[in-house]
């Protein structure tokens, strides 16, 4: 899967660090009046829940003679008809960053500059998600442009699997049949007995291609042993002879498949993602359906086990959050709104033995507020929206 590189926008503002505090920080909403004052907007992000679902799909072929595995080489554990099944493998759950739509903000600037004051800057990801206010200096805007590497996707290794099912399956299947046919001439009193031979080409049934599939099995092992124990009394090099039993047993498997069927595995990863929201925490959500027969479904499709997932919050943000209830707020000037995150435990379920859970930080479950107006100088974790230093 590719994943993108997040890129830092810096944008100088210039700005007044003074006790009276020169900027002021506007939450914008659908009912916020237009600024006509110079200034930035940017967002906090939120948090998305990526639920990556690894599913393997099986396919099985029967055998061109697993009616005679039983019989001829003893095998019972065989595919007996074609089919295609799917199974979860494997359920990962990971979080990134996107700008909340809730949490936009316009940063209103001052009109008074004194001489003394140094120029700053306010970064932005591309996405307008803030980074901080940082000094300007190369040393510091070079550690907020973190470069995420690309993961090529590992080779499939069925990918060829259906090149050859069953590769001894095409041996010859016809053979010659002769026939005697014995002709009696008359002649006066003399009687002449005549032979002639008639030849043609006769289909073998299954059971004599079984057979003479298991013949061949059995001497293949003959000629592994026979290599092995060194009947043949010939001083072969290690690599020849690793070579030789290799390709023997490469035979031998190709002739057992005759018997017992393949079984194709490939896999496939859907990705679903979910945003938490606080009037859905603790409920179980469906994301997708999964049927064995058909694998992943719509939700809208009958039959089929619903996978779910559940966000709980864990309460670290709770002590801060009573406490800024009962704060008394200062609504002229504010300062950057940063966030306070919540950790949560989130679970994927399909049943009692398939679920993956994990901890991780929800940035909009937690806690917005704002720092002094005459604090500017920032630095913000772009996963959560948090102060960083």
């Amino acid at each position: 899967m590719k994943k993108s590189i997040i890129t830092a926008i810096f944008l100088p503002v210039a700005m007044i660090c003074s006790v009276f505090g020169q900027i002021n920080v506007l939450r914008i909403d659908n009912n916020s009046a237009p600024q006509t004052k110079d200034g930035i907007f940017y967002s906090l992000p939120r948090t998305v829940v990526k639920i990556d679902v690894k599913i393997d799909r099986i396919e099985n072929y029967k055998g061109p003679y697993a009616d005679f595995a039983l019989r001829f080489l003893g095998l019972k554990n065989v595919v007996e008809t074609n089919s295609i099944d799917y199974k979860i493998s494997n359920i990962s759950i990971t979080t990134y960053a996107e700008p909340d739509s809730d949490q936009y903000y316009f940063v209103e600037l001052g009109d008074k500059i004194s001489k003394g004051e140094k120029a700053g800057m306010l970064s932005l990801n591309d996405a307008g998600v803030i980074i901080g206010t940082l000094p300007e200096s190369m040393d510091t805007i070079n550690k907020f442009v973190p470069v995420l590497k690309q993961v090529d996707a590992p080779a499939d290794p069925d990918r060829d699997a259906f090149g050859e099912l069953f590769k001894y399956s095409a041996d010859v299947s016809v053979f010659e049949k002769v026939d005697t046919i014995i002709r009696k001439i008359n002649i006066d009193t003399l009687t002449v007995e005549r032979q002639y031979y008639k030849r043609t080409m006769v289909e073998k049934s299954p059971e004599q291609k079984a057979k003479e599939a298991a013949d061949y099995i059995s001497k293949i092992k003959e000629n592994r042993f026979n290599l092995i124990s060194g009947t043949q009394e010939v001083n072969y090099n290690k690599e020849t002879l690793e070579y030789m039993d290799d390709q023997l047993n490469r035979m031998e498997k190709e002739y057992l498949k005759l018997f017992t069927g393949i079984s194709v595995h490939k896999s496939v990863t859907f990705s679903y993602k979910y945003i938490p929201v606080p009037n859905q925490i603790n409920a179980e959500i469906p994301i997708f359906k999964f049927l064995k027969s058909k694998g992943v479904i719509d939700l809208d499709d009958q039959g089929g086990k619903v996978v779910t997932i559940k966000i709980q919050r864990v309460g670290n943000t709770n002590t801060v959050a009573n406490y800024l209830k009962k704060a008394e707020k200062d609504s002229k000037v504010q300062g950057f709104s940063y966030r306070i995150p919540e950790l949560a435990r989130v679970s994927v379920k399909l049943d009692e033995n398939t679920q993956q859970e994990t901890q991780c930080l929800v940035s909009q479950l937690g806690v917005v507020t704002n720092l002094p107006s005459g604090k500017w100088k920032v630095l913000y974790h772009m996963e959560t929206g948090g102060i960083q230093g």
